[in-house]
């Protein structure tokens, strides 16, 4: 996908130290929007890196201005026969020098239709930090509908914050 100088592509193990620059600046500028602690992030290298691209049960992709990665997003699949009609929004980042531009919004709708594409997946679902109005705003525009909120479920700046639980129904209607 390319839009407006941006390019979409899958990303891999190759990519980890963009990606870990990109993960770490995310982290550390943007605490309230990620559940992993920036310092808890540092200590990770480039091969935990490299092997969280790798994984089997993610599909990464990284939206790029140029050679430069400035955004990313992940789908991950659930195991199982009985639970792999449904996957996970995951590690929404964009980073701050590309802010405001739409990265956020073409990475989650390359990210929706790659996961209708597969064909077996009927819902998504993502959590969200309480708070986190611009990413609501994103999702809400998207068709995600909350399902529900777990309390205290992430320590932030001194407090308790909720986590929302939401989804989105990838197909039309429901059959048995």
């Amino acid at each position: 996908m390319d839009a407006g100088g941006i390019h979409i592509r899958p990303l891999g193990a190759a990519d980890a130290v963009p990606y870990r620059a990109l993960r770490l600046e995310s982290l550390r500028n943007f605490q309230f929007a990620h559940g992993p602690a920036y310092d808890d992030a540092l200590a990770q290298s480039e091969a935990w890196h490299a092997d969280r691209l790798a994984r089997p049960d993610y599909t990464w992709f990284g939206a790029f201005d140029g050679t430069l990665l400035v955004g990313a997003i992940c789908l991950r699949a659930k195991a199982g026969s009985r639970l792999r009609h449904s996957a996970s929004l995951n590690s929404l980042m964009v980073a701050q020098s590309h802010q405001r531009a739409g990265i956020g919004r073409l990475l989650t709708a390359h990210l929706i239709e790659h996961a209708r594409s597969l064909g077996h997946l009927r819902r998504l679902t993502l959590t969200l930090i309480d708070g986190n109005a611009p990413a609501r705003r994103l999702y809400d525009a998207f068709g995600f509908q909350s399902f529900g909120v777990e309390p205290d479920a992430i320590y932030h700046e001194g407090g308790y914050r909720a986590i929302h639980h939401l989804h989105l129904p990838l197909v039309s209607q429901v059959t048995p």
